[in-house]
């Protein structure tokens, strides 16, 4: 059995949306057994939350030994992200570390176009992400299903005038709403940091 002293992470958060993603599948009981580790340990980490406020006042102290993972735009990680081995770019999403500090990034530029959005909505749709976040998913999904083929075809037309009469209200309001489209970005990077490089980065 795996009885080692809990490791800290410190995550550092503007949208504690983020951190409270991150805290829910650290503490979840997922894994099977000693080899079928789900994203970390079960029982392996504890996070401290910090904001961004708390992180530079702490920083002065300049004692922090811990691991640190700055999730989205915290002041002074302009500085970081170049040095970063990266991981995960993927969206405009981005996420690797240096040394003990991490850093998970979204740029919006990085989405280039709405079919880009609708493959990201896809993907995301896929994850464990909270409801207030896949809104639009589901908008999306309900109007899928009421596009009728004609003569056996698709019908396209009756699909793109469905499409942009209901559904993509929805997407479209995401797409061009910044923070709300940012806030998914950083859920999906959160969730696939977990469930692929956490492990890694704590060890390392």
């Amino acid at each position: 059995m795996y009885y080692m002293e809990p490791k800290t992470l410190i995550v550092v958060y503007k949208d504690e949306l983020l951190v409270n993603q991150l805290k829910k599948l650290i503490e979840t009981k997922d894994d099977g057994d000693e080899t079928a580790v789900v994203g970390t340990r079960d029982g392996s980490v504890q996070i401290v939350a910090w904001t961004e406020k708390v992180w530079l006042e702490q920083k002065k102290t300049g004692n922090i030994t811990a691991k640190v993972l700055f999730l989205g735009d915290i002041k002074g990680t302009d500085k970081l992200v170049p040095v970063i081995d990266v991981k995960f770019d993927q969206y405009g999403i981005k996420y690797g570390w240096a040394g003990n500090q991490a850093v998970l990034t979204a740029d919006p530029k990085g989405m280039k176009s709405r079919e880009e959005y609708a493959s990201f909505v896809t993907d995301l749709g896929l994850l464990p992400a909270p409801a207030s976040v896949k809104t639009a998913i589901k908008a999306t999904e309900s109007h899928k299903i009421s596009v009728k083929k004609e003569d056996g075809k698709l019908n396209v037309k009756g699909m793109f005038s469905a499409i942009g009469a209901n559904v993509a209200d929805t997407a479209k309001d995401t797409f061009s709403n910044k923070k709300a489209l940012v806030q998914q970005m950083l859920i999906f990077g959160v969730i696939n940091l977990y469930n692929k490089d956490l492990e890694a980065f704590i060890q390392a």
